[in-house]
């Protein structure tokens, strides 16, 4: 029986909430070695569990004007927009893409949040994410996806991975120094297999031109909490958790040489491509 719009989209709409919920779980426990399964959730605070009604995907925000029930601390409001969000690329993959093509999407989106989140926090992308993303992705590009392919999947996965550890060993080679990051790498490969070459080519292309926008403002203001803690103005945990007295000449530096997640930048690019792919197909050939 076929599900009419309204109804699958209402579920739609509930899963992508719960799987943004889960997401915020996986950031926050993965890079701290923590089961992702077990306690309970959790707050952070005060570590006490969260009771089931206090633990609704983004109504329990709302309703709690975002603080924790028990401790009164504020929840992060990125955990109330990872679920929206969820919710709202779920809603939208159902209503634009056929089932079995709007999953694979959905499970790649949900894995490019996870991957930026703990890249933004840690400045690492945990193997167990991308490694797995990559057969996953073939095989969804292979059986779920029409307009990817397996061939394409396969090219995406070499083109990706291979043309970022190029670079990255360049820039070693160069600089003496690392430049790029393994994990970006993999996530480059999990890219190519779930959205094929092209896909490969549009994150690249404008991952790069927003992460260069993304870094000069992330360079501006590590400049600036180091000035203002050069005067007495910021905390040293707005400075790396480096004092006045620390700071002199050696940060009279570019803001180019700021070290700058590129991972969050290669998602969001993945992700509208993942999203409005058809579209973006059709605005480049019709060109």
């Amino acid at each position: 029986m076929e599900i009419p719009d309204g109804l699958g989209g209402v579920a739609a709409f509930i899963l992508g909430a719960c799987v943004g919920s889960f997401v915020n779980v996986v950031a926050f426990r993965l890079p701290r070695e923590l089961s992702i399964v077990t306690p309970r959730s959790f707050c952070p605070h005060c570590e006490r569990a969260i009771p089931a009604w206090a633990n609704v995907p983004i109504l329990a925000f709302i309703g709690l004007r975002g603080r924790c029930l028990m401790c009164q601390q504020p929840i992060p409001l990125r955990y109330f927009l990872t679920e929206l969000a969820m919710a709202v690329i779920a809603l939208y993959l159902y209503l634009s893409f056929a089932l079995p093509d709007a999953l694979a999407r959905f499970v790649f989106c949900a894995a490019l949040f996870a991957a930026s989140l703990i890249d933004f926090d840690w400045r690492i992308i945990p193997d167990v994410i991308s490694l797995p993303g990559i057969p996953v992705g073939i095989l969804a590009a292979t059986f779920l996806e029409p307009a990817v392919g397996w061939r394409s999947s396969l090219v995406g996965v070499a083109i990706g991975g291979g043309f970022l550890f190029a670079v990255g060993e360049a820039y070693r080679l160069i600089r003496g120094k690392e430049g790029m990051g393994m994990g970006d790498v993999k996530l480059m490969a999990m890219v190519g297999a779930f959205l094929g070459w092209q896909g490969v080519l549009f994150t690249l292309f404008i991952g790069s031109v927003v992460g260069s926008f993304g870094g000069i403002l992330m360079g501006l203001a590590g400049r600036r909490a180091l000035q203002s803690a050069a005067t007495g103005e910021a905390t040293s945990s707005e400075t790396g958790g480096r004092l006045p007295d620390e700071i002199g000449e050696a940060d009279e530096v570019s803001i180019f040489q700021t070290t700058v997640p590129f991972g969050p930048f290669l998602s969001l690019a993945a992700g509208l491509y993942a999203l409005f792919q058809p579209e973006l197909t059709h605005w480049y050939l019709s060109r």
